[in-house]
């Protein structure tokens, strides 16, 4: 058996061309997955932040020996140097308790992120 020394082997351009297509998608797949993780990661912290600053304004209202005042009110608490907006809900339940309900949001943002709510008896 002879082979023919003159012909060329290996790939050609059009095999070359859709081998590089494919691995391009692959890529690019890969780097969307790796973006949408990332962003996924900055929004759990966000949240968990928030549902930390929520559970530590609540507690602090449940340890105070007096009952919050029935109302609402706002304000702004920082937890991992974060700015995050409050909303204190404190309604009435009753003759001896309390409902107190603590919304929290990003500074400047409508989101609620995390709430926390607690019952409480009057003093």
């Amino acid at each position: 058996m002879q082979y023919n020394r003159t012909g060329q082997r290996g790939m050609t351009l059009i095999e070359v061309l859709v081998a590089f297509a494919i691995l391009s998608g692959i890529a690019l797949s890969v780097l969307t997955l790796v973006g949408q993780n990332a962003q996924y990661m900055l929004t759990a912290e966000e949240k968990l932040l928030a549902s930390i600053a929520a559970d530590n304004l609540l507690t602090s209202d449940l340890a105070r020996r007096e009952t919050p005042s029935v109302g609402e009110s706002e304000g702004s608490v920082t937890i991992a140097e974060r700015p995050f907006a409050y909303r204190r809900i404190v309604v009435e339940i009753g003759e001896r308790a309390v409902m107190i309900d603590y919304e929290i949001r990003r500074e400047a943002g409508e989101q609620v992120l995390s709430r926390a709510s607690a019952l409480k008896e009057t003093s």
